[in-house]
């Protein structure tokens, strides 16, 4: 080989070599920004969990803060509704108290009075039913008793009506006239003041020389009667509607 040959030979080593290491180098300066920047991405995970975390705790220290805030407020609004419903409770208990007073005060009045009504009722009831009974039964062999029917507790005016007995009494002896009766029922069907009317309704069984084995026929009164002059009969309608020479007999 020549020295010129040499020489090349040389030259072509020695670019050969610096080729290398400027590989080298071009690796070495790839390699290290590769690693930088894996550096840099670990870096800026670690500040993002680290300002997560930060604001985690000031999420949590907020919502501590607010639930303080929270309980603190509560009883505020709890006070003005237990005090409306102890106020509510107390107006409740209150009107029962004065409706209970109230009521018993004024039922006590109303009491008495519908007891005073249906008392004095009743003797109305009584005397016109009494009356009633005792001029429905009749017997033609003592037509005195039933004139003395006739003329008990009534007016004046009354009494000197029954002279209508002495005009009956005849035709009753001629049928053989014997009536009993039962009061079937007696109420007041109005009032007024001191006057009170009474509806009085009589079964009479009668029995005769027509009708041998009796016929049962129902009598109704109306009887007035003046409460003032102790009950006394003012007025009688349908008198005698069962006894002989009445409608339907």
């Amino acid at each position: 080989m020549s020295q010129h040959d040499d020489t090349a030979a040389g030259t072509d080593h020695a670019e050969g070599t610096s080729a290398v290491t400027a590989s080298s180098a071009v690796a070495l300066d790839e390699a290290k920004p590769k690693k930088n920047k894996s550096e840099k991405d670990k870096a800026g995970k670690k500040s993002a969990s680290a300002k997560n975390k930060s604001a985690q705790n000031g999420k949590k220290k907020s919502g501590k803060g607010k639930s303080g805030k929270k309980s603190e407020a509560a009883p505020v609004t709890r006070r003005p509704l237990i005090a409306v419903s102890a106020v509510a409770a107390i107006a409740v208990v209150l009107a029962a108290v004065f409706g209970i007073l109230w009521a018993t005060d004024g039922s006590a009045d109303e009491l008495a009075a519908v007891n005073t009504k249906i008392a004095t009722d009743a003797e109305a009831e009584k005397v016109a039913g009494d009356y009633a009974l005792n001029v429905s039964k009749v017997d033609y062999q003592d037509i005195d008793a039933w004139r003395t029917a006739l003329e008990t507790g009534v007016t004046q005016q009354l009494k000197e009506m029954s002279t209508a007995v002495d005009v009956v009494a005849p035709l009753l002896t001629q049928m053989q006239y014997v009536s009993t009766a039962e009061k079937l029922a007696a109420t007041v069907a109005h009032s007024d003041g001191n006057q009170y009317v009474v509806r009085v309704f009589v079964d009479m069984d009668s029995k005769s020389r027509q009708t041998p084995d009796g016929v049962t026929a129902t009598a109704s009164y109306t009887i007035t009667l003046d409460k003032a002059s102790g009950w006394t009969i003012t007025d009688v309608g349908g008198l005698g509607a069962g006894l002989p020479g009445q409608p339907g007999n």
